[in-house]
């Protein structure tokens, strides 16, 4: 299935699972190159979609059906279906090769039981009529959010493509009191002069690094509740930090739910596993990647990737660290740090995006960062971009 997030691409979903058909749900943005990688490597019988955005698929060698099409005839009787089997969803994350890798979830609800019971007791769903889905239903984390909404019986209203102003139309207009995110969708909104999202009682942010300086300045205009999850493609959701968490302990992504055991190697990666993981290992530890540490009450808290790690003077420097005291900064709409090799020795340098109607120049945000950050944090060079590079969860 393929297409951005509708109604219609939801009865596709729902229609083929119930059959006790396999589906893998792609990205209408993926490249012809990509989608060839996986026909290649994986019998697809069908491809049913929006063909106004699936126009890299179009003309390949696999079948395609417009789900906006109706059928007026069928060509023989309907055969009845005695025994279903039960149906995969993979979702295809990218894989470092450039090949499509793919992480299934059996529809099995015993799996489930664990974390939903813990995420509906902690996010506190139950207070809010309807759910604004502003992530991809083609992501892992898009997915598990519909299927949360249309478990616990919400209104859930789909946005195609993430744009600032016309979510925040949503939010005001039709008075939305729950939101699903990534950090990115939150921070263009808020970096609007007047942000009218008054209505929200429940933000919920995934997908992400949550910035405190975003929840700062959530905080300073709504009362909403925000809750932060971490999890992966392999193995959903691992942690969620509530409110009062996130109040408590600036910065943690929460505590491990029900099911989930976690452990560090000498590196300090974290390492998890669990009953619902898409791959359990024969009962081992999944490698997350992420370099994770835990205070002594037990929160966890998000340092950075392995392989983003730097040493300058000395210290092991992580870029979301200083990515996350450049989100406090009220001009600072979007920071993305990065390693560069300056006479044979690594510095960073920073790439921002500026709030509308601010203005900041590079002594400024220099001086702001030298009572803020240690002298090996301080980047090397600073670029101000028009917008942020394009990201999979914006789409």
């Amino acid at each position: 299935i393929v297409g951005r997030n509708s109604a219609a691409l939801v009865r596709s979903l729902f229609a083929v699972s119930g059959l006790g058909g396999d589906l893998f749900l792609l990205n209408p943005s993926q490249k012809a190159v990509y989608f060839r990688k996986l026909f290649a490597a994986t019998k697809i019988d069908l491809v049913i979609g929006d063909s106004a955005v699936a126009g890299e698929l179009l003309g390949m060698d696999v079948p395609f059906f417009d789900h906006k099409q109706q059928i007026d005839s069928l060509p023989g009787p309907l055969k009845s279906i005695t025994k279903r089997k039960k149906a995969t969803v993979t979702i295809l994350s990218g894989g470092s090769t450039g090949m499509p890798k793919s992480e299934s979830r059996k529809v099995s609800a015993i799996r489930f039981v664990n974390p939903l019971t813990e995420i509906i007791d902690k996010l506190r769903l139950e207070s809010v009529e309807s759910v604004f889905l502003s992530v991809p239903v083609f992501h892992g984390y898009g997915l598990a959010a519909l299927m949360l909404s249309a478990f616990l019986g919400k209104s859930i209203r789909l946005s195609q493509k993430f744009d600032a102003e016309k979510a925040q139309d949503i939010i005001t207009n039709e008075k939305q009191d729950g939101w699903i995110i990534v950090p990115r969708m939150l921070q263009k909104v808020l970096s609007n002069r007047k942000p009218g999202i008054s209505s929200l009682k429940t933000v919920v942010s995934g997908g992400d690094m949550l910035p405190t300086g975003t929840i700062e300045k959530l905080r300073k205009i709504s009362t909403a509740k925000i809750y932060n999850l971490y999890g992966t493609s392999e193995t959903g959701v691992c942690t969620i930090a509530t409110d009062d968490d996130l109040t408590t302990h600036p910065g943690t992504i929460g505590k491990m739910i029900k099911g989930v055991s976690a452990k560090t190697d000498h590196n300090g990666q974290l390492l998890v596993q669990c009953e619902w993981s898409s791959d359990s290992r024969n009962g081992g530890y999944i490698a997350t990647g992420d370099i994770i540490t835990r205070n002594a009450e037990g929160y966890y808290f998000y340092n950075g990737r392995t392989d983003d790690m730097m040493v300058i003077g000395g210290e092991n420097v992580y870029p979301a660290e200083l990515e996350d005291i450049l989100f406090r900064h009220p001009s600072i709409q979007w920071a993305k740090a990065s390693g560069v090799v300056v006479d044979d020795a690594v510095r960073i340098h920073v790439e921002l995006v500026l709030s509308k109607g601010n203005e900041c120049n590079e002594d400024e945000l220099r001086q702001w960062l030298s009572v803020q950050v240690p002298g090996y944090l301080m980047p090397k060079s600073i670029s101000v971009l028009k917008q942020e590079p394009p990201s999979k969860l914006m789409q």
